[in-house]
């Protein structure tokens, strides 16, 4: 078969899909999926019951990729507490959909690399030994798990099918840009859980409107992903490559969308010119090369292996360039501007007004067609770009000649929508709900 057809693709991920998770029913007929609630409710209440008779309560994280981990700062908050008892878990992409297997073992060990360098306890779900993908809910018994996606992409094991007899929860690794509510709030997986922490209520919205469950399981935290961005206290190391004299530092963040979906990715319009982009300027910028974790997936697929590799050493290897694959947080907070199409990167950059950024249209029509009206009002506060003089003047005019007219708009678009108006972070709310509804297990 030829995977860059992405039809055919997408038609075999499809298939493969509903074959593998037995979830063809309950993902097209809504008596299904009421029932599958039911049972899993019923589930719930039981190993709420179970906690009642424990010290500590056992919370597994799902670790796929260091670029989707969100919950530092939640686990942190755990590891320090006399009530919860947690435990890192590596899962990997699925081998068995168009991921590269060679490429997903990479990543699993990127991720090994990543979670050790932090200090977190964990636990690989591939015993490299025997050779095999170990059962994690035999092997730790969790009480609760948190999800890091909703999506499909891991295999069947380390997905919330498996886990319906535990406390299931899911804060969202980034923001709720499009207008597609099905994908963000009522897959069988968003009404399965038993807590859905969301960034905003206008999710909240969303899910009583569209999903099975009206919204039930939802709680308003705030962006748990963004905390970093928004606490004061929080001092970011310095990630970029050392320059002998100070040069502005710019992100570039190109979206995986480049042969389907809604197609926001302008990747393999720019690929060559931010390459020369990047010569042009290197006396006077940085540029940092973010991808989405999937785009490089997509590109072996299109690309082959060899050249997908050349290219991203490429931009390892220039003197005023580097490679970015995970965390970016630091990134965020020690660079000056971001040039992007992402999705939640359209949202999650505002949290630092003081830096512009720069989006890249692929279409105009196609981009609003596919956003809601939130993240709209988003990409309004951002400069566009439509071919490749507009990406250059946004660097000499903005970025470096500081001539940054949108600034007082992104600063009241953070104070009116991302940061907290009770001075109280994500993570610390997503503790105080748990503490509450299981208090009287303890």
């Amino acid at each position: 078969m030829n995977w860059k057809n992405s039809s055919l693709a997408s038609m075999a991920n499809t298939l493969y899909k509903s074959i593998r998770f037995h979830d063809f029913f309950k993902s097209h007929f809504k008596f299904a999926m009421q029932c599958s609630i039911r049972k899993a409710r019923k589930k719930q209440k039981r190993r709420i019951e179970l906690i009642s008779q424990k010290k500590k309560i056992k919370v597994a994280f799902m670790f796929q990729t260091p670029a989707v981990w969100k919950y530092d700062r939640l686990y942190r908050l755990m590891e320090n507490s006399d009530v919860f008892d947690p435990i890192v878990v590596l899962t990997p992409y699925n081998v068995n959909l168009f991921y590269d297997r060679a490429e997903t073992m990479r990543v699993m060990e990127q991720s090994a690399l990543y979670v050790e360098k932090n200090q977190y306890r964990f636990i690989s779900a591939y015993d490299t030994e025997a050779k095999r993908w170990v059962d994690v809910k035999k092997l730790i018994d969790p009480d609760v798990v948190f999800f890091s996606k909703p999506y499909k992409d891991t295999l069947y094991q380390y997905h919330i099918y498996n886990f319906t007899d535990r406390l299931t929860c899911y804060a969202p690794y980034g923001f709720f840009i499009s207008n597609h509510y099905r994908e963000n709030s009522n897959f069988p997986f968003h009404n399965l859980l038993w807590q859905f922490f969301a960034e905003t209520e206008y999710l909240k919205e969303v899910s009583e409107k569209h999903a099975v469950v009206k919204g039930e399981n939802i709680s308003i935290t705030g962006c748990l992903p963004m905390e970093n961005l928004m606490r004061k206290d929080y001092t970011p190391k310095d990630v970029w490559k050392p320059q002998q004299k100070p040069k502005k530092r710019v992100i570039w963040a190109p979206h995986h969308t480049v042969d389907y979906l809604f197609e926001f990715s302008n990747f393999m319009t720019y690929a060559a010119d931010m390459v020369e982009l990047a010569k042009k300027y290197q006396d006077s910028i940085q540029f940092a090369f973010k991808p989405h974790p999937v785009l490089k997936f997509r590109l072996i697929n299109i690309w082959g292996e060899q050249k997908t590799e050349e290219y991203y050493k490429l931009w390892e290897a220039m003197p005023n360039t580097q490679l970015e694959t995970g965390d970016y947080i630091d990134l965020f907070l020690t660079s000056d501007a971001l040039i992007h199409d992402s999705g939640s990167f359209m949202m999650e950059y505002l949290h630092i007004p003081q830096n512009p950024v720069l989006y890249l249209i692929r279409d105009e029509a196609t981009l609003y067609s596919n956003l809601n009206p939130f993240s709209t009002k988003a990409v309004k506060k951002h400069y566009h770009a439509y071919q490749l003089d507009d990406i250059e003047d946004f660097i000499n005019r903005v970025v470096i000649g500081g001539d940054d007219t949108m600034r007082p708009e992104r600063e009241q678009f953070c104070t009116d929508y991302l940061f907290p108006k009770d001075g109280v972070m994500p993570s610390q709310k997503v503790m105080d709900i748990l503490a509450t509804t299981l208090k009287n297990q303890q």
